[in-house]
């Protein structure tokens, strides 16, 4: 069967990509996902890490890597709602 090709005017982005960003470089992977969230996200990093404490690290990790693939499956929803109507 042959499926119609859906053209978008911007690319959908990756949520593997996303996630693989965010496990390896944790808030500055989300630049790939959410501008904004890693606005956020960055500076609270420097005052996580600076603690020392290994649990609110962790945590802190796994924080930015669930918002960024939330950010992903939110815009790609926007890109493909739009080519809908």
């Amino acid at each position: 069967m042959n499926r119609p090709q859906l053209s978008s005017p911007f690319p959908l982005k990756s949520t593997a990509g996303a996630l693989l960003f965010c496990v390896i470089l944790g808030p500055v992977g989300l630049l790939y996902a959410s501008f904004w969230g890693a606005c956020f996200m960055i500076p609270l990093g420097l005052i996580v890490v600076c603690s020392k404490l290994g649990f609110p690290i962790l945590l802190f990790w796994i924080i930015c890597c669930i918002w960024g693939v939330k950010a992903v499956e939110t815009y790609n929803n926007k890109i493909l709602q739009r080519l809908g109507k």
